[in-house]
């Protein structure tokens, strides 16, 4: 009976995706929601490596076969995974920052939850935006840019040619301080009018010591928070469409920095 004799390169190849697809499972939204068991998360990326190794096979290299060269490989694998996913990360954060800004102004900080996404302390608008992105991202098919992305990254980054250059270290920077402009943005005419009303509730309760400032202040601010959650609403579908496009144009200048 003869022996049976297994191809080391296809199980190289998968190892070499299974790296670069964990670092995208491990960061990017959606698919690194916290929420899902860490072994659902882990059988998600084998099942989406198993899924894209066929694809990618023909087109890649050999990876080295020992120990030191493919742990190097491995590990670059792993950084050109968790870049790409950490840039929808971080321009998805803008809208929970957004939320997570109000929520604070509005003293929803006082019922704070642990957010099972983030493992974060965040407010109940910081949870009810986080899901309302994810439903807007699953709508706009965004979740499977990040996949195409990878798949396109096979071509641009061979397993093991990952650097780590200057451009991508520049494109991140500019990516978290546009995430952060965006967030402060979104919220900053609800922070205005409540700082207004804060003022005039001091006023107030200046010339009226006799007010209970405490006890109005709670529900006016929550109240005309909430009216202008409302408001905003009109607004949001132009926000969450640029956040989105800035994704898309993020992941394919990652591949260009690589």
């Amino acid at each position: 009976m003869d022996p049976i004799v297994i191809s080391l390169r296809p199980v190289l190849i998968f190892a070499v995706v299974l790296a670069r697809v964990g670092g995208l499972v491990t960061f990017a939204p959606f698919w690194s929601n916290q929420a899902a068991p860490a072994r659902v998360r882990a059988a998600l990326a084998m099942v989406l490596a198993l899924c894209l190794t066929p694809a990618v096979a023909p087109h890649l290299d050999t990876p080295p076969g020992d120990f030191v060269g493919l742990t190097v490989t491995l590990i670059c694998e792993l950084a050109v995974g968790c870049a790409l996913g950490l840039i929808g990360r971080v321009i998805f954060s803008a809208l929970e920052l957004a939320a997570q800004v109000l929520g604070l102004q509005l003293g929803l900080s006082l019922a704070a939850i642990i957010d099972p996404a983030t493992r974060a302390q965040t407010t109940a608008l910081g949870t009810i935006a986080q899901m309302f992105g994810l439903m807007i991202l699953m709508g706009a098919d965004a979740h499977h840019w990040v996949l195409t992305a990878v798949v396109r990254s096979f071509q641009s980054v061979g397993p093991g040619n990952f650097r780590a250059s200057p451009e991508l270290a520049q494109l991140m920077l500019r990516l978290s301080a546009d995430a952060l402009a965006v967030g402060v943005a979104l919220a900053a005419p609800a922070i205005i009018v409540l700082l207004a009303i804060e003022f005039i509730l001091a006023v107030a309760g200046r010339a009226a010591p006799q007010l209970q400032v405490m006890v109005v202040g709670f529900p006016v601010k929550i109240m005309v928070g909430l009216w202008l959650v409302g408001a905003a609403l009109y607004f949001l579908p132009g926000a969450v469409r640029t956040a989105l496009n800035t994704i898309k144009v993020g992941l394919g200048r990652a591949l260009s920095a690589m």
